[in-house]
């Protein structure tokens, strides 16, 4: 039986282009079983049709477009959607020196609810909405014929989106051996580094990807201060696994990395000693919302990268991620060298570009009153690299910003 969605009258323009989520409160009534597997039709208040979708039941976004106009997606839309996103990262030319990307980003491939990660020889299939944890099965099975790696695939499915979603969490592990035993850790390559980190489950699918190349952009601003008497020192504040760190490292600065995680220090070490750089990076651990008080961390540095966990889930949070970041800020900026850089992340979609500034605006002003930084330019912005692409008009899938600033006397 198919499902039909009908909007309210008062749900607002939709343009199915670009407005890809149909939230539970645009929607008048939903005609069909509560069946996450099929594709719904979604209609206006007229009974015009607008486009077809992924249906989840329980959740607060009940449909997810696939597609506008009055023609459903044919009935192999998933197989060649899988198979799009992966000619367009072959396209790329990330060659053998980057054997960690993303392979499948949700909205961004057409494919919503569905991340895939490449790490080596294994990938770590990330499901986070219902019609595609319904599609499981399908989804593993045309990656191990049509795409086998070595290792095999780890499939998560997080609690707090199968609680959203309302289909059950776990992890599941197919070897390319026909085993369910997975690896340890993941280990790839970056730009040609050498990285390891924990398998699943950890932090998402094991790393962050979408960083790659901004780890890459900051360490040339980096080396481009090394023409100094001393070799540049880097503060690398939320280190994960030391992706900043050994990018700085590795074109001679000397970096404190920091992080609240033993882990996540663990494995930064062991990525420092493996790509020699052991000597110019040292691991403190803290709390970045903290006071920062620790004597490694009293500066001057050169550059310092902030790049904090998702902060505000939801508008709601605004205001108090904002606090939490000017606070910390405020600390930051007295320890940064003149001309010294600042570069300041969010995965967090709600935290836009002028929200980034005004916090860097507000700490600024409380630095003023106690050690005085002097004044701030922003010097540019970076987003997520290119095997994360982006539905345009899709404003959610636009989570991924670093601004990047100097500190400057006068």
């Amino acid at each position: 039986m198919t499902v039909r969605i009908e909007l309210r009258r008062d749900a607002g323009k939709v343009d199915p282009s670009r407005d890809l989520w149909i939230r539970r409160r645009q929607v008048a009534r939903v005609l069909g079983p509560p069946d996450p597997t099929a594709i719904a039709e979604l209609v206006d208040h007229r009974a015009k049709v607008l486009g077809f979708g992924l249906y989840s039941p329980d959740s607060g976004i009940v449909l997810r477009l696939l597609c506008g106009g009055q023609q459903p997606p044919p009935p192999d839309w998933l197989e060649r959607g899988l198979a799009a996103a992966l000619a367009g990262r072959a396209a790329l030319g990330l060659g053998a020196e980057t054997t960690g990307f993303r392979e499948v980003n949700s909205e961004g491939d057409g494919l919503p609810g569905l991340v895939v990660d490449r790490f080596g020889d294994w990938r770590v299939v990330q499901i986070t909405t219902a019609p595609i944890a319904a599609r499981r099965p399908e989804i593993c099975a045309w990656l191990a014929e049509h795409a086998p790696l070595a290792g095999g695939q780890i499939v998560v499915m997080g609690e707090a989106a199968a609680e959203l979603e309302g289909f059950a969490p776990g992890l599941e592990v197919h070897a390319r051996d026909g085993t369910d035993r997975g690896p340890a850790q993941l280990e790839w390559l970056e730009h040609g580094r050498p990285f390891v980190a924990p398998a699943p489950p950890a932090q998402k699918t094991g790393a962050y990807h979408d960083q790659r190349d901004n780890r890459s952009r900051f360490a040339a601003l980096v080396a481009a201060r090394g023409a100094r008497e001393a070799p540049p020192r880097v503060l690398d504040l939320g280190c994960h696994v030391g992706g900043f760190s050994i990018a700085a490292a590795r074109r001679g600065a000397t970096v404190v990395a920091v992080d609240q995680s033993a882990r996540a220090l663990e494995f930064a070490a062991r990525n420092a000693a493996a790509n020699a750089v052991s000597a110019q990076v040292e691991t403190v651990a803290a709390d970045m919302f903290g006071d920062l008080a620790a004597p490694a961390l009293a500066g001057p540095f050169d550059a310092v990268i902030f790049d904090p966990p998702k902060v505000a889930r939801s508008r709601r949070d605004l205001g108090r991620a904002l606090e939490a970041l000017t606070r910390t800020l405020s600390r930051l900026l007295p320890r940064v060298a003149d001309d010294g850089l600042v570069a300041l992340c969010s995965c967090s979609h709600h935290l836009g570009w002028d929200e980034l500034d005004r916090a860097v605006l507000d700490a600024c002003g409380r630095a003023v009153r106690t050690a005085g930084p002097g004044r701030v330019v922003r010097l540019d912005r970076w987003g997520a690299g290119p095997d994360h692409p982006i539905s345009p008009g899709h404003r959610e899938g636009e989570y991924l910003r670093v601004a990047v600033y100097q500190r400057r006397q006068t």
